[in-house]
């Protein structure tokens, strides 16, 4: 089956050739990521994953290290522990953010496969 390889939405120029299964595991993989994206959607709409997460962990628990840090009260170690929890929760923050990121651009890749597919049919039905 011959795909056409799209470069961020230009038009194809070079054109390659995917086996069925190579086809089938691409759509997998993809649709794995869009999957996932939807559920982090799914989260983002739960009213306790909202309360627990988006606020307490998210909102209220950066303030709260923050104020703990320039109280002044806190020794060395336990400003470093309050930095480190810090950057734990921008990490876990951009996970959730590349999760719904990726889980976009997979959907585009997923319908630019697609069409591929269904020009590559064609193709082969125009032929026969």
């Amino acid at each position: 089956m011959e795909l056409y390889q799209s470069s961020l939405g230009e038009e194809a120029t070079d054109e390659i050739e995917l086996t069925l299964d190579q086809y089938t595991e691409a759509k997998e993989h993809y649709q794995t990521i869009t999957d996932r994206a939807d559920a982090a959607r799914r989260l983002a709409d739960n009213d306790d994953f909202k309360n627990l997460i988006m606020t307490g962990y998210l909102t209220d628990e950066p303030q709260r290290l923050a104020e703990l840090i320039a109280s002044g009260r806190l020794n060395e170690k336990t400003v470093s522990d309050c930095s480190r929890q810090l950057v734990s929760i921008g990490d876990f923050r951009g996970y959730m953010k590349n999760i719904i990121e990726q889980g976009g651009m997979a959907a585009d890749e997923l319908k630019d496969l697609e069409m591929a597919r269904d020009e590559s049919i064609a193709q082969e039905e125009a032929k026969a």
